[in-house]
């Protein structure tokens, strides 16, 4: 390969020089700087700094080195911007399938999701929510605690730690949790609906009745804790206060 290098009316032929590439450019030889070049006094008088071949070589290495590092910057936020859209994709995606109980399908994608963005909160409970589903309690339990973690004072993520223990039967644990999280979010009516049932199952009835119906006043078109409250009467012998909380619970419903 010959490479030509104009100066003044003539030009200077560099024969033999093969330009390496970018990447052995960078490992190998360092990028020599215009303001670098060495001045050689036997070409003082050609009119151009330094040795016209060595300049010429070092400008082209100079700006191919330049040129790929602006490569390899581009691909590294391509790279990046990629993975966030892949972790976005799959987690949307996945959450479409949970949505309509497709667990089998939402379980993959979302896992895929979080090994891209582990810290993602709605991912991971997303995850949780569909192993709970699918009866894989131990692997749901396992990424709320973890999200637990993340955000200690997240109601969201203690209720639903309550819910996942209720379901398991570990009413003790379920208790801990749920009170909590009716500590955290006073107005949620679902928390003192799920802590009514925790203390149902207890057999904490008078607790019961007060979450029940704390859960009713915040939501009073709430018919599953009417219902619910109806089963805590029955269970304490109130036959006359549970067939009222079951009539209004089929009028709501």
């Amino acid at each position: 390969m010959t490479d030509e290098v104009r100066r003044g009316g003539g030009h200077v032929k560099v024969a033999g020089d093969k330009i390496p590439s970018a990447a052995a450019l960078r490992d190998d030889r360092p990028i020599a700087r215009v303001e670098d070049t060495r001045y050689d006094g036997a070409d003082v008088g050609l009119g151009f700094p330094g040795n016209p071949i060595k300049f010429a070589v070092h400008a082209v290495f100079y700006y191919a080195g330049k040129l790929a590092d602006g490569v390899v910057s581009l691909y590294g936020n391509a790279f990046k911007l990629d993975r966030e859209y892949v972790a976005d994709f799959n987690k949307s995606t996945g959450i479409a399938h949970a949505e309509r109980g497709d667990w089998e399908k939402a379980v993959p994608l979302l896992e895929k999701a979080l090994t891209i963005a582990p810290d993602d909160e709605e991912t991971r409970m997303r995850l949780a929510e569909a192993y709970g589903a699918a009866n894989e309690y131990e692997k749901a339990c396992l990424h709320l605690e973890k999200a637990l973690e993340a955000s200690p004072d997240s109601a969201r993520v203690v209720r639903a730690l309550g819910v996942l223990y209720s379901r398991r039967q570990n009413y003790e644990r379920a208790i801990e949790h749920l009170e909590r999280a009716v500590e955290l979010d006073p107005d949620h009516a679902r928390s003192s609906y799920h802590l009514g049932a925790a203390y149902d199952n207890r057999k904490l009835y008078d607790r019961a009745v007060k979450s029940f119906k704390r859960a009713i006043h915040l939501d009073p078109r709430f018919a599953k804790a009417y219902q619910a409250l109806g089963f805590t009467y029955e269970s304490m012998g109130d036959r006359e206060s549970a067939v009222g909380c079951f009539k209004k619970a089929l009028q709501l419903e």
